[in-house]
């Protein structure tokens, strides 16, 4: 029998053995970690307000369902991140990663589930935010994005210094920073993500309650960001600061793998390099995340909408677009492109006509109001040294950030020359 479904929550089915581990409001983790409120949910996993009651600090709770933590090797990387922010580091990029606290493991009635324990952040890049920017205007304005393409780039850096593949850079894996959030009480974090809603667990044929089950929780915790988060992330553009979080497809990276598997990867094909959707990658690298940072940077800027389209993520479409802004795929893919011959005549000359003027600018700015010559130029050899068809040829993290243009460096306060938000004060890198 299937149960009822309410917005803003994960699917009651997501509770069985193997599946989500269930919470309730009240609940305590490991006799520290007390539950407060949602934060977010999927099919992996659900984030949780905690308050830490041994450091007297609230925090964000991520438990993972049963069958995802025995695949998955976010905890084993979420330990690995947590030594290296444990040393000294200078590192700007240090910055733009979410902060790990802590985990652990637990064992529960649906099975193991891996558990972390992280800093709080607000809406992702993915969000809408038309309350904000006004009627169909659901993307960030020019001063911000540029600001989150070079910390996004910096953060990238930061993973790579510390032997991470992120393997997953999308809009929804980038958030926006606040010290407000860390620094808030109950009564003012409350405010911001507003009262905990709760909902009954209900059979989908006659809406009655679902009887009590070691499987499922009391209730379905509704989690629905409000606008104060948003204006929160928002209220000073000069001082806007992201972090790159969530490794469910992480990896430390290891140059020559002893043991080479097919790799596979969930990563959205709209952001894969060839190499992925072509198959023809062992295991994870950092090349593969330039590219997929290349994508991102792209639609950063682009508000919203990725270079390489597609409305369903056909790898087809996606493929094809790649060849019209980047040209002939090398010949073990172009022969291997089954597709091909519905684009590309018998000499491989692409049936819609000349595509020469896509691959002028493959950067997309336009020099006006909102980006100079010299970005739109920066930006567009940048892209060139990211979509690199082969792998090798790709620049590294650190040579991103070197080429990204100046001013989308900045960091807090750098604008203004004021001190950062946290009281400490800013220097250019």
């Amino acid at each position: 029998m299937s149960y009822s479904w309410h917005p803003y929550t994960e699917r009651a089915s997501y509770y069985r053995e193997g599946g989500l581990h269930p919470i309730n409001l009240g609940d305590t983790f490991n006799d520290r970690y007390k539950v407060h409120s949602k934060l977010g949910f999927g099919a992996c996993s659900t984030i949780w307000l905690v308050e830490d009651l041994t450091l007297n600090r609230f925090a964000s709770l991520k438990v993972l369902a049963a069958d995802v933590s025995a695949m998955s090797s976010e905890l084993y990387v979420a330990r690995h991140l947590k030594l290296q922010q444990e040393k000294p580091d200078s590192h700007p990029g240090s910055e733009h990663v979410i902060r790990i606290y802590d985990t652990f493991i637990i064992e529960g009635p649906n099975g193991t589930h891996h558990c972390i324990v992280t800093e709080i952040l607000g809406i992702t890049l993915a969000e809408d935010v038309t309350e904000v920017y006004g009627h169909n205007n659901d993307h960030f304005p020019p001063n911000i994005t540029k600001k989150v393409a070079g910390q996004v780039a910096l953060g990238v850096a930061y993973l790579h210094k510390c032997g991470i593949v992120h393997g997953d850079l999308h809009l929804k894996n980038v958030l926006f920073y606040s010290p407000t959030l860390q620094n808030a009480s109950l009564d003012e974090l409350t405010e911001i993500f507003g009262e905990p809603v709760v909902a009954p667990i209900t059979y989908n044929t006659d809406l009655s309650r679902v009887p009590p089950s070691v499987h499922i929780p009391r209730e379905v915790v509704v989690a629905r960001y409000r606008l104060p988060l948003i204006e929160l992330c928002l209220s000073s553009p000069e001082n806007v600061h992201i972090k790159v979080c969530d490794f469910g497809e992480a990896s430390i990276y290891i140059p020559q793998p002893q043991v080479e598997r097919p790799f596979k990867t969930r990563m959205p094909r709209v952001l894969a390099a060839p190499e992925i959707i072509f198959c023809d990658i062992a295991s994870p690298a950092p090349s593969m995340d330039i590219w997929a940072l290349g994508v991102l940077l792209y639609m950063i800027l682009h508000k919203k909408h990725a270079i390489f389209k597609s409305e369903y993520g056909h790898e087809k479409i996606i493929v094809l677009w790649m060849v019209r802004f980047l040209g002939k795929l090398p010949d073990k893919w172009w022969t291997r492109w089954t597709a091909r011959s519905e684009y590309f005549d018998d000499n491989d000359v692409d049936r819609q006509g000349d595509t020469e003027l896509l691959r002028k600018n493959i950067g997309g700015l336009n020099i006006g109001e909102y980006f100079s010559a010299e970005e739109v130029s920066a930006f567009d050899g940048l892209l060139r040294k990211m979509f690199r068809y082969e792998p090798e040829d790709r620049i590294d993290a650190e040579e991103v950030v070197r080429l990204v243009p100046p001013g989308w460096k900045r960091r807090m306060g750098e604008l203004s020359g004021s001190t950062c938000e946290n009281g400490s004060s800013s220097n250019n890198w």
